[in-house]
């Protein structure tokens, strides 16, 4: 049977649908590929000044953050970020805005034609069709967010004129190891010699310190060559004789002061004012993303052991203040739970779990034995977080749902909200 290929006329679904199957495995990782085909469409000598962004977790918002920022300064920029939660176009973003379909379409039909008989992943021929559309529109500035590890991750292959590592902690384990200092390698393979390296995790591991001199990289190290501090009033961000004030961000901190010393490094150090005013209006989908005030429902992608620890840094100052914390989890059976879920179980008064479909999705029953063994002895199961969501009963305004565990999970929410508000 002949394989059906969409063409420029095809819708976005059509080509995503395509996407996912002409490739016998969903990841596979080197740049072999994705070079050739990069080379054979001129997608790598672009005009734009190219941003890389790694780390385990914080690249979202650390991204978010430098585009607000350059914004402010009235340069245009490009952003690729992964993975979406409701729509492919959130992937692709031009100056702060989401794409229409046809520029994604036009992108993927130029790369299927130009590629050949080069097979690509899913998210290599994302990320080439991002640079297409980057190609195309010309903005100042591309904020590429490396989808998993650095060194053999297909954003790359570019030639960036700053590379940045937000955090480092143990995810993905079976691709880039299961200690700090393989993973910190793996991250360490986006810097370039003589280029920025800005670094914004708090305990460094020496592959990234050692990579880094090897080659000659502009090491911009947090602790050392910036420094984030904290007040009753706020926080003080300093480098060197810079410094910047600002009040408690929407996003963890610390992604802001990577963000700031990552400007800093490139002369383009935003003033306090500028910062505050655009801090005071960032937000991020499904990062502590309030859904309704009444009740009180939270959304946050929290999968890992860090963002499990920010997460619960997060639900207990509201804890502190007499809410009732319930939570809705649904997770991927390849993440470690057990070392995720254990930062909650403090904090958390009534637990609810939530099958996940798909092959990665760990059931209810996987997730109750899961929580029993880490100590809980009362909670609900059920088979979907839409039937979660439709059996919650939250009776009075002390009372905060928080819903997390995995992109997945949170989307299932944000659709279950979306549609609850427009019936």
């Amino acid at each position: 049977m002949t394989q059906y290929i969409p063409s420029q006329s095809s819708s976005l679904d059509d080509w995503l649908c395509y996407l996912e199957g002409i490739h016998p495995t969903n990841i596979e990782m080197g740049l072999t590929r994705v070079t050739a085909v990069a080379e054979k469409m001129g997608l790598l000598s672009l005009k734009s000044k190219i941003i890389l962004i790694a780390g385990t977790n914080g690249k979202g918002t650390t991204a978010r953050c430098l585009e607000a920022l350059l914004l402010a300064q009235n340069f245009t920029v490009g952003t690729y970020a992964s993975p979406h939660l409701i729509k492919y176009n959130e992937r692709v973003r031009l100056n702060g805005q989401q794409l229409d379909d046809h520029y994604h379409v036009a992108a993927f039909a130029a790369l299927e034609k130009g590629r050949g008989d080069i097979s690509m992943t899913y998210f290599e021929f994302g990320t080439l069709g991002a640079l297409e559309i980057f190609r195309h529109t010309e903005p100042d500035f591309i904020l590429l967010e490396v989808g998993l590890g650095g060194r053999l991750d297909a954003t790359n292959i570019v030639t960036p004129i700053a590379s940045v590592i937000t955090t480092i902690d143990l995810d993905h384990k079976e691709y880039l190891g299961d200690t700090r200092e393989l993973v910190g390698f793996e991250k360490a393979g986006i810097f370039r010699g003589v280029t920025p390296a800005i670094v914004g995790d708090l305990a460094i591991p020496a592959s990234i310190l050692n990579h880094g001199k090897a080659i000659g990289a502009n090491l911009c190290l947090a602790q050392q060559d910036f420094n984030l501090s904290q007040n009753e009033s706020g926080y003080l961000w300093q480098s060197g004789d810079n410094k910047i004030r600002f009040s408690q961000p929407a996003i963890p901190a610390q992604n802001v002061s990577t963000a700031l010393a990552t400007l800093n490094q490139l002369g383009l150090l935003p003033t306090e004012s500028v910062v505050q005013a655009q801090l005071s209006r960032l937000k991020v989908e499904g990062r502590f993303e309030i859904l309704s005030q009444a009740p009180f429902v939270v959304v946050d992608v929290a999968h890992n052991p860090e963002s499990a620890a920010y997460l619960a840094l997060k639900l207990n100052a509201y804890k502190e203040q007499g809410y009732e914390i319930n939570a809705l989890v649904g997770m991927l059976k390849d993440k470690d739970q057990p070392a995720a879920l254990k930062h909650l179980i403090p904090i958390v008064d009534g637990w609810r779990v939530a099958t996940l479909t798909g092959p990665r999705g760990a059931d209810a029953d996987f997730m109750v034995q899961i929580l029993t063994e880490l100590g809980v002895q009362t909670l609900q199961k059920f088979a979907s977080v839409a039937i979660a969501l439709d059996n919650e009963q939250i009776t009075t305004n002390k009372q905060l749902l928080i819903v997390f565990g995995s992109f997945y999970t949170v989307a299932d929410a944000i659709s279950y909200w979306r549609n609850k508000e427009e019936a």
